[in-house]
């Protein structure tokens, strides 16, 4: 519904949260007059029906204007990710139809569709997928060729913001310092993250709120700083599920000295540390569980050597490896004698060895496949039928990792396996389930709203029900092997409710990896769900 009253103008601190690398005051009025005139097209048309607020308004306006401005300064922000998602799927950009003189160093008026569509999507991600074509309204695309011509008319007098230009650059001999602070940019304040970094860090400041902490300054307040830390090494953009550590590379080129060495930088890691020697340039680690060790540079370590002693102290800090083997200190870092520590169970496994964990997961879907005669899914009926059906394959299993192990000690080992299983599963004894396995992370197990809609020929539980495609993607409790799964061997009986664009269905098909990227992000790389046991 539109608002009745008349959405407030855009100030140049508005502006600035999404540009804080401004080249000088009548650039960033020219950019701010440009907002207001492209806040009024969308108050004023049917996208902002679409939207929830003025705030958003604000936001769509700023976005658009940010992106001309890219595209003015050359800095690369959306061609980057135009240049990726032809190299992974043929073409500029996912759900339109590109035309041959598309420039990804011009505008482009299906930038500008695809951009609304980002942002309405980043504010739900938990709704359907939402049309990208926006029902075909011809009022919705004459308002985006408003702000097209507006931008065209726009184009020779625009200014470059140089300091962004240069600010995106990398030198050869860059600190860890300067690096963190562009990945900082692009993770945080860019035009392209921001609106979903904002989305996260509200979701934070809310769950800090409720748990009684009081929040004045979130810059203060160690448990948000370090949250921020985490989302700048960790979190993966909705888009084609990067990093902002990929992301920066790849604005850089691959011609560029730093490109691998800023790709390759690890994510953030927590654990607990004894620390076996102090050098002048850092620290020899061992870590508590696994006792692997590790060099930690002290160049961006907060850590007081007056208050440290060899083979006595133990730091619990936030870890990512830089290059050369070397690591550095991100985020948290707290200080502790060892009688006082112990490994907090979530970061014992940490320096896991991933091979042996896929040789694990590889054995297991042998195993798997043998006892359902090559199925991939299997369906069971309720908590018993699936306890059973998992001691099976464990004992299988057993025997495809020890061919000697004899059933005599097998049973003596998984004893109290079932009684044990049932207990710990979220579904009741009559419930059917489907269990499918993931040759990526294990066995996955899925309840009978999805496996009513499946006529496969082995399933009993079948009752004619059609499950809704969009909610498909956007569960993302269901991985994406198992969506690819059930969709390449045509194992569902899908259906599309609730739109008006009679072609929701082939736009949706046609761009499913993209779109199972965008709602799963991090959640798209499935990873083995086995722990290696500490000796």
């Amino acid at each position: 519904m539109r608002y009745s009253i008349q959405t407030n103008k855009i100030t140049g601190k508005d502006w600035l949260r999404y540009h804080p690398y401004s080249n000088a005051t009548f650039i960033d009025n020219y950019y701010v007059e440009l907002c207001n005139k492209v806040l009024k097209i969308i108050h004023q048309s049917e996208i902002v029906d679409f939207l929830f607020n003025q705030k958003e308004e604000k936001a769509l306006a700023c976005i658009l204007v940010a992106y001309f401005e890219d595209v003015i300064s050359e800095t690369r922000l959306f061609s980057t990710f135009t240049r990726l998602h032809k190299k992974m799927y043929g073409k500029e950009l996912p759900f339109y139809e590109i035309s041959d003189d598309y420039c990804g160093d011009d505008i482009n008026l299906h930038d500008i569709f695809f951009l609304i569509w980002y942002l309405m999507s980043i504010n739900d991600l938990d709704e359907m997928i939402l049309d990208p074509y926006f029902e075909n309204s011809q009022k919705f695309y004459e308002a985006a060729s408003e702000i097209y011509n507006l931008f065209d008319r726009e184009f020779e007098k625009a200014p470059q913001n140089e300091n962004l230009q240069n600010f995106l650059q990398l030198s050869s001999d860059s600190d860890i310092k300067t690096v963190r602070e562009k990945l900082s940019f692009i993770a945080q304040d860019s035009f392209l993250w921001n609106p979903f970094f904002s989305d996260c860090l509200d979701e934070i400041l809310d769950y800090y709120k409720e748990k009684g902490k009081i929040v004045l300054n979130e810059r203060n307040n160690m448990q948000i700083y370090d949250q921020k830390i985490h989302f700048i090494f960790n979190e993966c953009m909705p888009l084609l599920t990067l990093r902002a550590t990929e992301y920066f590379a790849e604005i850089l080129g691959e011609n560029h000295s730093k490109y691998q060495f800023i790709k390759n930088i690890s994510k953030r890691i927590f654990g607990s540390f004894l620390i076996l020697k102090i050098e002048s340039n850092g620290y020899l680690l061992e870590h508590l569980s696994s006792k692997k060790q590790l060099w930690l540079s002290n160049e961006f370590t907060t850590i007081d050597n007056d208050k440290i002693f060899e083979n006595k102290s133990v730091v619990s800090l936030g870890l990512v490896q830089w290059e050369n083997d070397v690591w550095q200190n991100q985020g948290i870092c707290i200080i502790d004698n060892i009688r006082n520590m112990n490994e907090p169970e979530n970061t014992k496994h940490i320096f896991d060895d991933e091979n042996m964990k896929m040789e694990f997961t590889h054995k297991l879907e042998k195993a798997f496949l043998e006892i359902t005669n090559g199925e991939s899914i299997v369906y069971l009926s309720g908590s018993s039928e699936y306890a059973t059906f998992n001691l099976e394959v464990a004992m299988k299993h057993a025997k495809i990792t020890d061919p000697t192990v004899t059933d005599e000690k097998l049973n003596k080992i998984y004893e109290h396996f079932v009684e044990g299983t049932e207990q710990n599963l979220p579904f009741e004894k009559e419930d059917p389930v489907g269990v499918f396995f993931n040759p990526n992370s294990g066995m996955e197990i899925y309840m009978d709203n999805v496996i009513s809609c499946m006529p496969n020929k082995n399933n009993p539980y079948y009752t004619n029900e059609k499950f809704d495609l969009s909610d498909l993607i956007t569960i993302t409790t269901f991985s994406k092997e198992f969506v690819n799964y059930i969709i390449d061997n045509k194992l569902i009986n899908l259906c599309v409710y609730d739109y008006e664009n009679p072609d929701m269905h082939s736009i949706i098909m046609d761009n499913l990896d993209f779109l199972l990227r965008f709602y799963r992000r991090g959640q798209y790389f499935s990873k083995p769900e086995v722990t290696i046991k500490l000796k």
